[in-house]
């Protein structure tokens, strides 16, 4: 099964090419192209090509990977490593406030909380894995949070922790029902052991300490009572050698702020009235998802309002 994302892209692609929709790379727009009356005619392209258009969709995702933004608004975050890739540098947002959109909420910033981070690139360690009964332990070998609140709270609780991170631990019972494992095994970033022992020694964590954190979990999953941190799903034994660990910590992943639009993907101005012939959807619009956005929303908002961009402008257009 292909990741969601490039199956929708890939798909989206097909249809393009089919209906002969002309698309260019290597062109990134630097203005928004406005009449007398401030409305949006049209972008510049490379500071030298104008394209004119009688309407305009916003749609270039966040900025989660824009350090400028991140200090402005998340001072507190400026050092923290990103999931996103490296052009989710709010460029949609820069190009909205030039004409005087409104933007809303930029300090709200999501941090996923089991990213491994070791290497030169972040990559996330999805929720499937804590899902299918992994557990996380500090520098000590030992439990300290439910793995299963929400992003924000699991985040915190391992950035209180002396080293700022964590491991994930879990069985081959977890990798054989988490498939993304393997890919995580693949590029390097799953610590092996035997045993628990020796998991314990690659990892760096004492022994008798982790033995006992799993002993504990096992029983709580047992019971189906996690009396310690009150777990109540993803409850599976951890005591099917070999064992694995991987290295944790947060990282930004996600930006709920952005321009202010209608549901039918208007976007509004400083004065609260919509700028003429410019749109947006998608991660560059904010708002929709309050303080957190619960995991898997992202890819819904795309398509919903992406939907409604295309139909509101098909009315301008005809």
């Amino acid at each position: 099964m292909a990741p969601i994302g490039a199956f929708l892209v890939n798909n989206l692609l097909k249809l393009a090419d089919e209906r002969h929709i002309p698309i260019f790379i290597d062109s990134k727009v630097t203005n928004l192209l406005q009449d007398k009356d401030k409305k949006i005619t049209g972008v510049e392209v490379n500071k030298e090509h104008q394209v004119r258009a009688k309407a305009v969709l916003l749609a270039t995702g966040g900025f989660g990977a824009a350090k400028d933004l991140i200090a402005k608004y998340r001072p507190d975050l400026r050092d923290y490593k990103t999931t996103n890739q490296a052009g989710a540098t709010g460029d949609g947002l820069k190009l909205a406030d030039k004409v005087g959109a409104q933007l809303e909420q930029l300090e709200l910033v999501q941090v996923h909380p089991t990213v491994q981070q070791d290497t030169d690139h972040a990559y996330l360690i999805g929720e499937a894995v804590r899902g299918e009964g992994a557990i996380l332990v500090d520098r000590d070998g030992e439990r300290f949070i439910n793995e299963l609140s929400t992003r924000k709270i699991v985040s915190n609780a391992i950035t209180e922790t002396p080293e700022h991170s964590a491991y994930l631990i879990f069985d081959q019972g977890v990798r054989d029902r988490v498939k993304a494992i393997e890919f995580y095994d693949s590029i390097n970033l799953v610590v092996h052991g035997s045993t628990i022992e020796e998991l314990a020694e690659n990892i760096k964590v004492p022994a008798a300490n982790l033995k006992k954190t799993l002993q504990s979990w096992n029983e709580a999953v047992k019971k189906n009572s996690d009396t310690e941190f009150g777990r109540t799903t993803g409850m599976a034994s951890l005591d099917h050698a070999p064992y694995y660990a991987i290295h944790i910590a947060p990282a930004i992943h996600y930006t709920m702020g952005g321009i202010h639009i209608a549901p039918d993907t208007r976007v509004y101005d400083t004065n609260g009235n919509f700028i003429a012939g410019l749109y947006a959807a998608g991660e560059v619009s904010g708002g929709l998802h309050g303080n957190n956005r619960i995991g898997g929303n992202s890819i819904a908002e795309t398509i919903i309002f992406g939907r409604e961009a295309g139909k509101t402008m098909a009315k301008l257009i005809k």
